[in-house]
């Protein structure tokens, strides 16, 4: 009782309750005036006396004594409305309530901040179970005789601020489902009780969804990225105030750059932010409950909403969602994230451009610190080559600092080459199921090719290390076609196509994926672009390095259009001039008859570069390089009869080699020239050509095959 009390003590100054206890008042007087025995039965509410069926028959007439103190309340109620203050007054106008409204939201209120209320609401209701008002009474008591029909049913419209953001929730009588409106009960949404009590916590039914940053918070949180950033600068002095419609759509790649560019913007226009996980919201509410509630809070903590992952919404929904934003709302501002534009957009779209370099390399410097030996130059190479958001990067970091423990125990420093290793470890794409993943393995001195072909192998590999410098700081952006470089390596098998692009990938510190053709091709209509949409999406965070083998299968001469797959196979290849143009890595074709692809495509790569079949100078060079210094070589071992006698491709050179090394393996002695004969024999089958054994010259004795 003591507590009860204090409440009521503690309350009864406020002017709203005080207004709602006047309303009570006035109901209990009109009530008694009326005839109704409130209060004077024991079993009042347990049954009904053939006395009240009567009282209910007659309806007598005339005004009860307490109209005229009745339109006073009215009048007070409408004052209040317009001129309260706090909490209820930001409400009031955020939602702009009605006097009625404002009526019902300051009744719930009231039973919120007094539980002896509910008793008194018993009382006014004439039955002791019902202990929260009810519709009827809200109706009776705020929208005043002059307005006893079909008006004040206006507050209770899907389309009003009640149901429309959640505010106040109608609840069916317990065991009456379909409970006539009047007979509904009224609560306040707890969200809105929470705010209205004082607390600066969002709705619990947003709280695991959402992360609410006020805007002194935000301040301090952006101004580092927002100064060191141009794009971050340009959008903290977006006049947002200005646009007719508050809706920024903001489309990039980089779900965390995203993320930081509208903190930027919601500090920029004086405002807090509320971020949600849309997707994991609407699937739990419904995307329109969850899309009134977010904007509900937003207006209520004057934060901006950012709705992130509304690429998973449907087109319908999409659809549905911009119309409703369109419609008048409650929050400052709306930011929307969406990877890929799709039409219709609402309001303002901005393409955010991929992390930018500064912005990497500055993430890059503050993850490594001093703890790290690596070069200016390496961090450039970094944040050049790994487009990676905060978050990679720190795991990049960590994954370093680990490898570095392991390696040294005692000054555990990670290296460039282990920092850039994590690097490729965080950025790797899943392409699993449409290519393989090689491990690059050879050197410039590995290879055996022409003087001119391995200057274009080392051009190609200065352009895709130099692509910022070039397009960003020389200002060539605006003349070149794409940022990647792109390349067609044609020629025989076996001539070193794939170890050139090992040897690339590994010179740029690159990973390096061989695409599955047999998985991307599909005889099915849209479905190898949408294949080949895939690889260029997962491998674009890492500029992983593309090697497209036999690419004459997929990139090969538009042809007459005779039926819809001639025109849809054209399309693939339009497709993938445009995609491959895109990209950011690299991007390397290889194919045996060069004869084959389109003009237009090769009109529009980077480089053509041939990989001619090897004459004898470079097949001695080949040989000699085929056996790692570990391996026992006879004395009898001719390798300028080999070059000279067998007209082989690198590649098949090597499979002599090797095939050779397991033979004289099995003998339990050195390589010998018996064991290259006989391993040269096995490969001239395996390509289906003849030899006789005159070409064997004076080596056709020892462990040659009958």
């Amino acid at each position: 009782m003591a507590e009860g009390a204090r409440l009521r003590a503690m309350n009864a100054g406020h002017p709203a309750y005080e207004l709602v206890i006047d309303f009570l008042r006035i109901e209990i007087a009109r009530m008694r005036a009326a005839g109704i025995p409130v209060g004077e039965d024991d079993y009042r509410g347990l049954h009904i006396p053939d006395s009240e069926v009567e009282r209910i028959l007659q309806r007598p007439g005339g005004e009860s004594p307490s109209h005229v103190e009745h339109l006073e309340l009215l009048a007070r109620l409408d004052d209040l409305t317009a001129k309260a203050d706090g909490r209820l007054g930001e409400a009031i106008r955020l939602f702009r309530l009605s006097s009625l409204e404002t009526g019902c939201l300051l009744l719930c209120l009231v039973s919120e901040l007094d539980l002896s209320v509910e008793r008194l609401l018993a009382y006014v209701q004439d039955d002791v179970s019902k202990r929260r008002p009810r519709v009827d009474l809200a109706a009776r008591m705020f929208a005043g005789e002059a307005e006893s029909g079909q008006p004040w049913t206006d507050a209770f419209h899907p389309a009003r601020a009640f149901s429309r953001w959640k505010l106040v929730q109608l609840m069916d009588e317990p065991g009456q489902p379909f409970t006539p409106l009047r007979g509904r009960y009224l609560a306040l949404e707890p969200g809105i009780a929470m705010f209205l009590l004082g607390s600066d916590e969002v709705s619990d039914a947003l709280h695991p969804f959402v992360t609410h940053r006020r805007q002194d918070e935000l301040q301090q949180r952006t101004a580092a990225f927002r100064d060191g950033n141009p794009t971050a600068a340009r959008l903290a002095a977006l006049p947002v105030g200005q646009l007719s419609r508050r809706v920024v759509t903001l489309s990039g790649s980089d779900e965390s750059f995203r993320g930081d560019c509208a903190s930027v913007l919601a500090a920029g226009a004086g405002l807090g932010l509320l971020a949600c996980d849309f997707q994991e919201l609407a699937e739990k509410l419904g995307w329109e409950p969850a899309l009134a509630l977010a904007l509900r809070e937003g207006g209520l903590r004057d934060a901006a909403v950012y709705l992130r992952s509304t690429d998973s919404l449907s087109l319908g929904d999409w659809g549905a969602l911009l119309e409703a934003l369109g419609t008048e709302g409650v929050a400052p501002l709306v930011i929307l994230a969406a990877s890929v534009l799709r039409p219709p957009w609402p309001g303002l779209t901005i393409p955010l451009p991929a992390s930018e370099f500064e912005a990497r390399r500055r993430a890059w410097q503050e993850e490594l610190g001093e703890q790290t030996i690596i070069e200016s130059g390496d961090l450039d190479s970094l944040a050049d080559t790994f487009d990676l958001p905060a978050n990679k990067i720190a795991d990049a970091g960590r994954i370093a600092a680990g490898s570095a423990i392991w390696r040294a125990p005692d000054d555990p420093r990670p290296v460039a080459s282990e920092v850039f290793a994590a690097a490729r470890a965080a950025a790797s794409p899943v392409l699993t199921s449409f290519a393989r993943r090689v491990t690059p393995r050879h050197s410039w001195n590995d290879i055996v090719l022409p003087d001119d072909t391995r200057a274009q192998l080392r051009e190609l590999t200065g352009r895709a290390r130099h692509v910022r410098t070039v397009l960003d700081d020389w200002g060539f952006a605006n003349k070149a076609a794409g940022r990647g470089a792109t390349a067609l390596f044609a020629g025989p098998s076996g001539t070193g196509k794939t170890m050139a692009a090992e040897i690339i990938a590994r010179e740029l510190q690159l990973e390096l994926y061989a695409i599955d053709l047999s998985g991307v091709v599909s005889k099915y209509i849209g479905e190898t672009e949408k294949n080949l949409e895939t690889i260029f999406t997962e491998a674009s965070a890492a500029s992983a390095l593309l090697f497209f083998d036999e690419a004459d299968a997929l990139f090969g001469k538009r042809s007459e259009v005779k039926d819809a797959h001639d025109r849809y196979a054209n399309i693939e290849t339009a497709y993938l001039l445009q995609r491959i143009e895109s990209y950011s890595g690299p991007v390397i074709l290889a194919t045996n008859l060069k004869l084959n692809l389109d003009e237009a495509f090769l009109r529009r790569l980077d480089f053509a570069i041939d990989f001619p079949f090897p004459d004898e100078p470079e097949r001695l060079l080949i040989w000699r390089g085929a056996f790692p210094p570990a391996a026992p070589l006879g004395g009898d071992v001719d390798y300028d009869f080999l070059a000279r006698q067998f007209r082989l491709a690198g590649g098949n050179i090597r499979n002599i080699a090797l095939a050779a090394a397991f033979m004289a393996a099995s003998d339990g002695c050195a390589v010998g020239m018996s064991h290259l004969m006989a391993a040269t024999r096995r490969e001239y089958q395996k390509l289906g050509r003849m030899i006789a054994e005159v070409d064997f010259g004076a080596h056709t004795a020892g462990r040659l095959p009958g």
